[in-house]
Order: C-alpha cells, then sequence, then structure tokens
C-alpha cells in the first residue's frame, strides 16, 4: 500500500506538474562559435573587422533566477600588425607583426535582467539580456615578424609562449529555443594583467619586448624594435571574444514531499 500511495503520488506530480514548468533547471552545457579581435601596442585603435575564428565550450549553473555561475574554455587566436595602422608614420616604420594562438580558461558570473525560463513569479520570459564578469588565465603560443638593426630589409621571425591573467567583462542575450535547449550570443572583453599579449609592452613606466628564451636584449633585431617607443600605448592589452552558442538544460522535477 505504501508502494502504491508513492507510485500515484509521483505519477500525479508528472503529470499535472510538467505543463506548468515546475523545475530545478541547475545545469546547463553549452558549445560557442565566434571570432577573436586584439587591440594593444601594434594596434592602439580597436579594429573590428581584424579578426581571427574561435570557439568554446561551458558550464553554467542557474543558482537562481538573476544569477548564473559558468566555467569556460576557449580556443582561438588573435593577430595585429603596424601596416593596420595606415595614419601613424611610426606604426608604418616599425612594421612589426605577430599572430597568436590562445587557450583560455576561466570562471564567469552572470546576471540575468529578466526571470529567464523559471516559473519564480508571475511574469516569465523564455528570453534575457544579461551581464557578466570573471577571471581567468590565457596561455598564449605568439608568432612574430620584426625588422633587424643588421639587414631592416628582411623580417625575421621569432616565438614566445607565456600566460596571461585575464579580467573578463561583456554583454549577452539568451533565448529558449526549443525545450530544453537555448540559443545565446555575447561579446565579452579581456583585459590582460601584464600588458605583452603581443610581446611588446610597459613595465614600471619602461617599454619593453618579450625575449624568446636564450635571446639578450642586446641582440639587433630587439635594439630595433626599442627605437619606436611608439607613445600612447601603456594600457594594459586586449582581446575580445564574440560568439554564438547553443546550450542543453538538464531539468530535474521537484515532486511535492508526502505530509
Amino acid at each position: 500500500m505504501i508502494i502504491y500511495n508513492s507510485v500515484v503520488r509521483k505519477t500525479f506530480c508528472l503529470i499535472y506538474l510538467l505543463p506548468i514548468s515546475i523545475f530545478a533547471q541547475l545545469w546547463e552545457v553549452g558549445t560557442g562559435v565566434g571570432v577573436n579581435q586584439y587591440k594593444g601596442d601594434v594596434m592602439p585603435t580597436f579594429k573590428p573587422l581584424i579578426l581571427r575564428p574561435a570557439a568554446s565550450a561551458f558550464v553554467r549553473i542557474n543558482y537562481s533566477r538573476a544569477v548564473s555561475f559558468k566555467a569556460q574554455g576557449m580556443y582561438g587566436g588573435v593577430v595585429g600588425k603596424d601596416k593596420f595602422m595606415k595614419s601613424d608614420p611610426y606604426h608604418q616604420a616599425r612594421e612589426y607583426s605577430f599572430n597568436a594562438t590562445l587557450i583560455e580558461g576561466s570562471g564567469q558570473i552572470e546576471y540575468n535582467f529578466l526571470n529567464f525560463r523559471t516559473s519564480a513569479s508571475r511574469i516569465v520570459a523564455n528570453w534575457t539580456p544579461y551581464v557578466f564578469g570573471g577571471y581567468g588565465a590565457t596561455l598564449i603560443g605568439s608568432k612574430a615578424l620584426l625588422k633587424t638593426d643588421k639587414d631592416p630589409s628582411v623580417f625575421t621571425p621569432y616565438n614566445t609562449n607565456k600566460t596571461e591573467q585575464v579580467m573578463i567583462l561583456g554583454i549577452g542575450f539568451k533565448k529558449q529555443w526549443r525545450g530544453q535547449w537555448n540559443w545565446g550570443v555575447e561579446f565579452g572583453a579581456r583585459h590582460t594583467t601584464t600588458d605583452f599579449l603581443d610581446n611588446l609592452g610597459y613595465s614600471n613606466g619602461k617599454f619593453e619586448v618579450l625575449l624568446p628564451p636564450g635571446v639578450v636584449p642586446s641582440d639587433p633585431k630587439f635594439q630595433y624594435l626599442l627605437k619606436y617607443q611608439i607613445p600612447g600605448t601603456k594600457a594594459k592589452d586586449m582581446y575580445y571574444y564574440t560568439n554564438f552558442s547553443i546550450s542543453y538544460v538538464f531539468y530535474k522535477v521537484h515532486c511535492p514531499t508526502r505530509r
């Protein structure tokens, strides 16, 4: 009899409570594709059309109707070239360029402006804008081309690897697609903390070049770079990730407790 009553109670819950969306939508997994853009010592002006592809995967915990936590991994690239700064003679003379591969891991907090996919209030929305912020670290493999004092007509390649810490701020929009699926778009800025995403930067107010292992500052190729301490780029390097995502929400039905 006890077993029978339990089955009846749970069946009643599923039949009558499912249509009115009394769910716990705690866990969500998804993937996204998009583009990265760069702004820093090589290109101090944001160039939205200078971009490289990127992709990401994430796990989101919907803690409440307003707050979500997200762990995300992103793989992509960025590029920067002095020649894109066409109105600046210093950049045109230096002719430095680089491209980098980025592997980012981050933790983020999202704030939803509307009651997205919840029955916690009288007004239920199947879409919402949101803002987010977070912190992470990015492994950067960079390949650069630069001129040398020895022969300024020849470009010399060199590679570096480093890890940058990043602070993340952004905005997004997400919408219920069908059933347990969502889609979304977001734009997030990554502020690096050490200013050497592009291998060039300022440390303690002094312009420096990030050198590969085994290379000394007196090397002619880097002395050529140091001649062009272009003003106005003391701000930390940044990159931006814009993406379109699809995610799947795991439902858990809460049935009434037995009295």
